[in-house]
């Protein structure tokens, strides 16, 4: 017995439509990404924005600004660490050993993998001048503030 093949052939016609249907597929699935990628970030990025903020105070040596962006006991914590009566003194004994490009180096400072657990907040941060790795934030009353400073 002999069984006869038949081909079947495709149009171009056809051809043109299988590829626009899978280039629409796949852009389609690339558009969900993006947007389960941006409402992820925009869902941790206040924790990004505090420690960048807080980096940002240090590089100008705002010791207030930087102290106002820590919990209390951070405040008193620091302060005890540097031996000064209070916190915005501790930023200026923190800050006392970097020249002042390193300071303003602090600034652009990356911050990386920003995770929230509860009221804790975690930002790792990249190499900096003050060797600092990760900060650790609480949430106050809606607002991420700097709690530890690793």
């Amino acid at each position: 017995m002999v069984v006869a093949r038949v081909g079947v052939r495709m149009s171009s016609t056809s051809t043109v439509r299988i590829r626009v249907a899978v280039i629409a597929g796949v852009a389609v699935l690339a558009a969900f990404l993006v947007g389960l990628l941006l409402l992820l970030s925009r869902s941790l990025n206040p924790l990004e924005e505090t420690a960048a903020d807080y980096l940002g105070h240090l590089s100008t040596a705002d010791g207030h600004a930087a102290c106002t962006a820590m919990t209390r006991t951070a405040q008193a914590e620091l302060a005890a660490t540097y031996r000064v009566a209070d916190c915005p003194a501790a930023v200026g004994k923190l800050l006392e050993p970097l020249t002042p490009a390193q300071q303003n180096e602090l600034a652009g400072t990356d911050t990386r993998f920003p995770k929230a657990s509860g009221l804790t907040g975690y930002v790792d941060l990249d190499s900096n001048p003050l060797g600092l790795s990760r900060l650790v934030l609480k949430d106050v009353d809606g607002t991420w503030i700097i709690a530890e400073l690793h």
